[in-house]
């Protein structure tokens, strides 16, 4: 996992040294699990929760990690404190399409920092899709009560943090807030309503080969239900577009999801939705660099292959990768290809912890229809035992 790690975040490293690292940790984690565990997961129809604070999402399942194979999040078991508040019974989060639609970005860069203003442009590219559905509420902070206000005063249900973050060897996380780092965990006693979901826009947020002091667990320590963090520093432009397409997801695609599926959705799902429809881009860019595809093979794969992804199929990649063999890419340079994208693309640096499985996103008529039932059960129930 180290020399994984510093694979990722070293200077003068190569998507073939990245490669290899990763193909080290997947083989080792393979000798850790045991085989009825592998057939356990690929058994599993609605996601898997991995408690642990090994990297297991990393494990290959038939060719993919397992966060690219199943729906996946994460309980860390350290520090033991949290562990026992995060893996008791939790109550339903029910939230309607609408209710995700209000989103407060906190941006903690100073103006002239260079990514200062990639979430901006990454913004403007969907906003025109998003301006009559989604409400977005921008707040700068430079110190700990600025967030902290910020924090408290929102009434809507997904934060974005947006700003850099530091985690040494030895030492808690810090997030840097303009030129002032904090220790997410000491704002325990401050925050007096944080939103269920957040989403760190920050290297680093949960380190891969760092101590359990991390900013997402932090985060979760604050009350956040669901907190989707990096293990590895973000190529910025690539972070900034990845939360703008989540955030367009959230204003077009949840709500025709549920009246196709006839079904309430999860938070864990429309995210790892997402991180399949990012690993889907990264592969299409890996093959269109390779010139193993030209412009219209792109985006005709890139929209069927996303319509696999979001319906439900089995295993999407396998439909995705015989699209690609049918419009003419060798078999053996798509495999090659395909590997080379999973162990460099961010995909693989996102982490999903706490339990966005109980985070229940419906239309409002099918939760009413929902809460009236419960109440003629409790009625029934009432009488029969009177």
């Amino acid at each position: 996992m180290r020399t994984f790690a510093q694979q990722y975040r070293a200077a003068g490293t190569t998507p073939r040294k990245r490669l290899l690292a990763f193909r080290q940790v997947q083989e080792r984690m393979k000798t850790a699990v045991p085989a009825e565990f592998i057939d356990f997961i690929r058994g599993a129809k609605v996601g898997v929760r991995v408690i642990a604070d090994a990297h297991v999402e990393w494990l290959n399942i038939d060719g993919v990690p397992l966060c690219i194979r199943k729906d996946t999040a994460r309980l860390p078991v350290t520090p033991g404190n949290l562990f026992i508040d995060e893996i008791g019974m939790k109550s339903p989060i029910l939230l309607t399409p609408k209710g995700l639609q209000h989103v407060l970005v906190i941006s903690a860069l100073k103006r002239d920092d260079p990514i200062a203003g990639m979430l901006d442009i990454a913004f403007d590219a969907f906003s025109e899709h998003w301006k009559e559905t989604l409400k977005v509420d921008y707040v700068d902070v430079s110190n700990a009560d600025e967030l902290v206000a910020a924090i408290n005063s929102f009434e809507g249900q997904v934060l974005v943090f947006d700003g850099h973050g530091t985690h040494r060897d030895k030492e808690a996380a810090a997030l840097y807030l303009q030129d002032e780092p904090i220790d997410v965990w000491t704002l325990r006693d401050r925050i007096t309503r944080m939103p269920p979901i957040v989403l760190l826009s920050a290297c680093d947020r949960h380190a891969a080969d760092r101590n359990h002091a991390t900013a997402a667990n932090g985060f979760l320590a604050l009350g956040a239900r669901a907190v989707l963090a990096s293990v590895f520093p973000l190529f910025a432009p690539t972070a900034a577009s990845f939360i703008a397409r989540l955030l367009y997801r959230l204003s077009v695609f949840v709500e025709i999801a549920i009246n196709i599926r006839q079904r309430a959705m999860t938070w864990l799902e429309i995210v790892s939705g997402m991180i399949r429809m990012q690993l889907l881009s990264d592969f299409n860019h890996a093959l269109e660099g390779a010139k193993l595809i030209n412009s219209e093979v792109y985006l005709d794969i890139g929209s069927r292959g996303n319509a696999a992804i979001n319906g439900e199929h089995e295993d999407p990649f396998a439909t995705i990768l015989q699209m690609y063999e049918e419009s003419g890419v060798p078999r053996g340079d798509l495999d090659r290809v395909f590997e080379l994208t999973i162990a460099n693309s961010s995909v693989i640096s996102y982490l999903h912890l706490g339990r966005p499985e109980t985070i229940l996103i419906d239309l409002p008529e099918r939760i009413e229809q929902q809460f009236k039932q419960m109440a003629e059960q409790d009625v029934m129930c009432a009488f029969q035992g009177w």
